[in-house]
């Protein structure tokens, strides 16, 4: 029971760290986007207010950083290399949706009740637990860790 505090400790101190500095970040996501839409697509032209577009994404971003990083037993470069993979996701996602669904060129953007971009909107919420749980499921250990007693009746540690 102790671990699972102290991982929601970790999660929120972290969390609350990594939202002092969300400007911070949505800047440095928001260029990254910019220039991955540039090299993909060099004729497309990238909306004014992007950055307040993907604002939700850095919110999100928050979530799975932290998690990662609160989950505990996860070595350095792995952790590493989990935010890595999970940005790398969260760029491809926020490229498709942004270039195909919500601002295409050369046609109109999708009707707000079209179902492909509530799915967009949505997975947006859901990916950051999506991916911290299919990363590091094999290190969550004592989170989920369940004790017998002696009557042979599971009960939490």
């Amino acid at each position: 029971m102790k671990q699972r505090y102290l991982f929601l400790l970790r999660f929120l101190g972290l969390s609350l760290v990594l939202f002092i500095f969300r400007h911070q970040l949505l800047g440095v996501y928001t260029s990254t986007l910019r220039l991955f839409l540039n090299l993909i697509s060099p004729n497309y032209k990238i909306p004014p207010d992007l950055g307040g577009f993907i604002y939700s994404s850095s919110m999100t971003m928050i979530a799975f950083v932290a998690l990662i990083l609160a989950t505990p037993k996860i070595p350095i470069g792995k952790r590493a290399g989990f935010i890595i993979i999970g940005m790398a996701i969260f760029l491809l996602i926020d490229w498709f949706g942004v270039q195909y669904m919500m601002f295409p060129q050369g046609r109109p953007p999708l009707d707000e009740d079209s179902f492909l971009r509530e799915l967009y909107l949505s997975s947006k919420w859901i990916l950051p637990f999506l991916l911290w749980i299919v990363m590091s499921y094999s290190y969550f250990g004592e989170l989920l860790a369940v004790a017998t007693t002696n009557s042979g009746v599971s009960t939490e540690e």
